[in-house]
């Protein structure tokens, strides 16, 4: 039940569509855009500052954006057409876009924002705004994508040796730890933060 006694509305499918829209465009910006963590370094002055990189960018926080403040059908519409634009050689993925992408290793994670962002949305939308519920909702999202990520991975590791080419025996272990294990602290402070974000915005739109 929202604040009016009634219960929650679903988003209509023209503010589906907006949001889908700005879903994509963020997550496309965000490909390109690295997240670093900014220290200041003297109290008195801060034009002293360091700044740390994360070693992620915000392609993530358009992903989970876009379900909180947009629900599962623009979450996943955006993400959809992500993946058939940088498909069809729209240089929008980290490593540029073709159809030959789907021999990337890291193919996965890229299928897996789309029932991330869907399962994120479906829990967030339509419902209270609760900042904890924001939160484990892109939480969620984000094992998904790594779920997705790791069974590609495993396909690939499997299937490659029999295009001819060989792998090292630990390539599948050292995979994993490069696409998932070392970028996920980072992916967790990035999720909390956006969360924040969505949650101000639907304080402020009113839904």
């Amino acid at each position: 039940m929202n604040n009016n006694g009634l219960p929650p509305q679903p988003i209509s499918p023209v503010n589906e569509f907006f949001w889908a829209l700005i879903g994509l465009m963020l997550t496309i910006f965000g490909t390109f855009v690295e997240v670093f963590f900014v220290i200041p370094t003297n109290t008195t002055n801060l034009e002293n500052i360091d700044t740390t990189s994360l070693g992620i960018t915000y392609q993530l926080a358009g992903v989970f954006f876009t379900g909180m403040v947009g629900g599962r059908n623009a979450a996943a519409y955006a993400q959809i057409a992500y993946v058939i634009m940088g498909l069809f050689k729209l240089p929008i993925f980290y490593q540029g876009g073709s159809f030959d992408y789907i021999q990337y290793p890291s193919f996965g994670y890229i299928l897996g924002f789309i029932p991330g962002a869907w399962l994120c949305g479906f829990l967030v939308l339509p419902g209270k705004r609760r900042l904890e519920l924001f939160t484990i909702s892109a939480f969620l999202g984000l094992l998904v994508i790594h779920l997705f990520g790791i069974l590609y991975l495993i396909l690939y590791t499997y299937l490659t040796p029999f295009l001819g080419n060989q792998l090292t025996p630990t390539y599948l272990w050292d995979a994993i730890n490069l696409y998932t294990v070392t970028p996920f602290p980072s992916q967790l402070a990035l999720i909390c933060a956006i969360s924040v974000v969505a949650f101000i915005i639907r304080l402020i739109l009113l839904y």
